[in-house]
């Protein structure tokens, strides 16, 4: 597991650099109505998932990395989520949920195929008959890894304490779907945290679709940016809306 997510200090970084994303308003606003039932995967430091029960939502919230619950449960208004350590598959039965989201491009840290699959057949086990999945990944035809340099690094954020930290990326490899990089961190004071290291697989539009066919889902909407738009060569994002299959 990439040192970003176990790390307690990388941690606090990971939960400043994410704590109000477009694509939260995004998926918030193409949920089911409150009260629905709604399963976060991959919920990182759990500030949507937090929100959403805030909103009146029944929320299940579940992340491979133990450190990265702990802060989410450390959180205030925490106790109203329910937090999973571990895969979908452990977080919910049978039909329960209405809804699914798979937020902060965590669909593209699945680097195998199993993966994707393993990730398609839970949520379908999961959802209601009428249910849906929401997820998305970054487009590679916009290849936005060349963009991942310290030269174009973003301005540096506060997070606890009043602390600064500014973060680098560098790419070290580009293998077909695959991109490699580093993620260095310098703290205002002058410290710096380290590295961590990332895989992610940047599939394409065709690919996911693929993948979700043969796993029983259907691609109900597409978006290609958080404002709406469509899906292009150019487009930053894709954005899935999925459905079950009618057999």
């Amino acid at each position: 597991m990439d040192a970003l997510y176990i790390d307690p200090a990388l941690v606090a970084v990971y939960d400043a650099l994410n704590s109000g994303r477009s694509d939260f308003e995004f998926y918030r606003s193409r949920l089911p109505n409150a009260p629905s039932r709604i399963l976060d995967i991959g919920c990182g430091t759990g500030t949507f998932a937090i929100e959403l029960a805030g909103l009146g939502h029944d929320v299940t919230a579940v992340d491979p990395a133990p450190a990265m619950i702990a802060y989410a449960m450390a959180k205030d208004r925490a106790d109203a989520v329910r937090w999973i350590t571990g895969q979908a598959t452990d977080a919910a039965e049978r039909g329960w949920c209405d809804a699914a989201i798979m937020t902060g491009h965590a669909f593209q840290c699945l680097l195998s195929d199993e993966e994707v699959d393993d990730l398609f057949i839970s949520v379908k086990t999961i959802l209601k008959e009428n249910g849906v999945f929401w997820f998305e990944t970054r487009n590679p035809a916009a290849k936005p890894w060349l963009r991942w340099t310290p030269k174009q690094a973003s301005p540096a954020v506060t997070f606890a304490e009043g602390q600064t930290v500014q973060v680098f990326h560098e790419v070290s490899a580009v293998d077909g779907e695959y991109v490699t990089f580093d993620e260095s961190y310098v703290f205002g004071d002058g410290r710096a945290a380290g590295r961590s290291r990332s895989t992610l697989k940047f599939p394409t539009f065709d690919a996911v679709q693929a993948a979700a066919r043969r796993n029983g889902f259907t691609v109900s909407a597409a978006f290609g940016d958080w404002n709406g738009g469509a899906v292009s060569s150019k487009s930053p994002e894709l954005i899935f809306k999925m459905v079950p299959a009618v057999a």
